[in-house]
């Protein structure tokens, strides 16, 4: 019934692809559909109440996803060009499919799911602020559409209004109770304002709904971690490692990794990033795990080389850029460590790590103005980036 069931696996896949373990902030994207059963879907959510929206897991069938939009082409033109747009996003052409998006609407002003699916690849092409005036249109056009509600959230977390995002995910699970998807990003993001009782509390029912998703308790760890509460944390990393007992590919190889890390375990950790790498030698965002594994501990020249191949691999990463400043600040090279962090907030102003990590060098630097204007606008941003760095050492 799906004319392109590969397209959703292959958006749930992209964030196992690029969530960053030593953050685990988990900004997963939305498991969006462009083209796809038009009326089952959109009944989905009545016909179906007992159906979950996975946390993370490519395995899910789009029917699943709650509410899309009850709105197929309505012309052979308008279809071509979905069509067309679809192929584009598989291999990440995004001003091509927005071109491709804006002919549609053009066609079709009033089709929310045109709206969905262009400010998809705007928010995939860093236009955050286009991407949410698509999902404002998609939402005013169809305000019953949870996964509307569920991808303007997203976009509210790209551009660091977690309130907003907040209010947009309670609405996407209010009109689709099982939205696992939802409950681990609005706890991820009470767990980034320090909210810890909070956010264990929605990570809870995420990992409820759907407790084959390691992500989930990956982030719960980290809460527990935070929080205090080393035992309850070592049990969630325990049942992550189980839960990828047996990794098939690099992505997995990854996400255990990270178990292995939040246990301290570095020596499994890097055994892990060594056969992702071996899978995939130009996984940039594997390196960059390395890279901070042995920023850790204390190889240097080691997590360079690793950086700086992420680097030439995504020379443009603002998260690739303030790993390899975390480096140079950990060896005690500020000045090389200021340099990317800039470069990482040239990319992302709002980057927490870079602001925190450029504030700690500015303060080692003697800067104590610049050190306190820096923290403090990274706090505000991110409330718990100090007790997540204090984890590694960096404060």
């Amino acid at each position: 019934m799906y004319a392109d069931k590969k397209l959703w696996r292959s958006h749930c896949w992209l964030a196992y692809q690029t969530a960053q373990f030593r953050r685990l902030t988990f900004a997963l994207p939305a498991c969006l559909i462009i083209l796809g059963g038009m009326a089952d879907l959109a009944q989905a959510q009545d016909e179906q109440p007992q159906r979950v929206v996975s946390a993370c897991r490519s395995g899910a069938p789009p029917s699943a996803a709650g509410k899309f939009p009850n709105a197929p082409p309505k012309s052979r033109k308008a279809r071509d060009l979905i069509a067309s747009a679809t192929r584009l996003l598989r291999s990440a052409a995004f001003e091509r499919v927005i071109e491709q998006m804006n002919q549609a609407i053009e066609l079709e002003p009033d089709n929310p799911r045109f709206h969905i699916n262009r400010g998809y690849a705007y928010l995939r092409h860093g236009e955050h602020d286009k991407a949410i005036e698509d999902y404002d249109r998609a939402i005013a056009l169809d305000p019953s559409s949870s996964l509307a509600f569920q991808a303007r959230a997203e976009g509210y977390m790209r551009i660091a209004e977690p309130d907003r995002a907040i209010e947009d995910f309670s609405e996407a699970i209010k009109l689709f109770p099982g939205n696992a998807h939802a409950y681990l990003l609005r706890g991820t993001i009470r767990l980034n304002k320090r909210e810890y009782d909070r956010a264990i509390e929605d990570l809870d029912r995420s990992i409820k709904l759907d407790p084959e998703c390691t992500t989930g308790y990956l982030t719960r760890a980290l809460a527990f971690r935070q929080k205090g509460n080393r035992g309850r944390a070592e049990a969630d990393y325990d049942q992550a490692i189980k839960l990828d007992s047996d990794p098939g590919n690099a992505a997995a190889f990854v996400r255990r990794a990270t178990a292995y890390e939040g246990k301290q375990d570095h020596v499994r950790a890097m055994e892990d990033l060594g056969r992702a790498l071996k899978l995939e030698p130009r996984n940039a965002y594997a390196l960059n795990n390395r890279c901070f594994v042995r920023t850790i501990l204390g190889a240097f020249d080691a997590a360079l080389t690793d950086c700086d191949e992420a680097l030439r691999i995504r020379p443009n990463d603002a998260s690739l850029l303030d790993s390899r400043g975390i480096a140079y600040l950990k060896m005690g090279a500020l000045d090389k460590s200021i340099d990317d962090f800039d470069a990482a907030l040239r990319i992302d102003a709002k980057k927490a790590v870079s602001l925190y990590g450029r504030g700690i060098a500015k303060r080692q630097k003697g800067d104590v103005a610049g050190s306190e204007a820096d923290i403090s606008a990274a706090l505000t941003i991110k409330p718990n980036i100090a007790d997540e760095l204090a984890l590694y050492g960096i404060k």
